[in-house]
């Protein structure tokens, strides 16, 4: 490779690097990845939006950490598995956690989990840290098992980042068309629900990417526009710099 190749490289290293920031994805119902959602739902849809799910969380591909830390069918059965088995998996079962546990991992996948404050707390941090969530919403197993409290404790997270569960749940039950550009919905028609607590956005970083009469079914938040950390505009400074001294040199 040559040097002005390699400092191209350096350049784009550290741009990519920086686009991913953040990512947050709220589904309204937990149905969608278990295992009769991906039945249900027909050809690679689920499986797709897993695999878009885990790129939009993690900003990698593949190999990146992600924790299920959940005991809820939603996010502990074998086809969600078998979607994510190029990344390196842990499945607890729901664990307690602060923000050094959830920070050893690149996301993390959360859905019918009764948290203490604490730990609402803990994936705000981490969130705003660079950490990727997806939360499942639907579950009827939160608190006193109602969907107003439910929608209460998710509320106390997704709130700051624009994004709102509403307190009753939809009705909304079969499979439902897709019809969105987001990158998360990249090649899925369609997901297979079961009555959930539809998602609202509260200002223009809260996005919703799919709906049904009127109501949203997923929301998104990504700060994948932030400016680059300190660091990173370090390096690109030094390599654009280097840059300019190797074409000086040639003339």
């Amino acid at each position: 490779m040559s040097r002005i190749t390699s400092l191209f490289a350096v350049c784009a290293l550290a741009l990519s690097s920086s686009a991913f920031a953040t990512g947050l994805i709220v589904n309204n119902d937990e149905w969608p990845l278990t295992n009769t959602g991906f039945t249900n739902a027909g050809g690679t849809n689920a499986a797709t939006f897993a695999q878009n799910a885990a790129l939009f969380l993690t900003g990698a591909s593949s190999g990146a950490s992600i924790w299920i830390d959940s005991d809820n069918m939603g996010l502990n059965q074998s086809s969600l598995q078998t979607a994510l088995s190029g990344y390196t998996v842990t499945d607890t079962g729901f664990t307690a956690f602060t923000l050094a546990t959830l920070q050893n991992y690149s996301a993390v996948f959360l859905g019918g989990d009764t948290l203490t404050s604490a730990e609402e707390t803990a994936l705000i941090a981490y969130i705003n840290g660079g950490g990727g969530v997806y939360i499942a919403a639907g579950t009827a197993a939160v608190g006193n098992d109602t969907s107003a409290a439910e929608a209460a404790q998710w509320n106390a997270v997704i709130n700051t980042f624009n994004l709102s569960l509403a307190s009753v749940y939809n009705g909304f039950s079969g499979n439902i068309a897709t019809n969105s550009s987001s990158p998360v919905l990249n090649g899925v028609t369609q997901l297979y629900y079961n009555n959930g607590n539809s998602v609202s956005s509260l200002g223009a970083s809260g996005q919703i990417i799919s709906s049904n009469q009127g109501q949203g079914l997923i929301g998104v938040y990504s700060s994948s526009s932030a400016v680059p950390e300190p660091s990173t505009m370090l390096l690109m400074a030094g390599a654009l710099a280097g840059l300019g001294l190797y074409r000086r040199n040639r003339s």
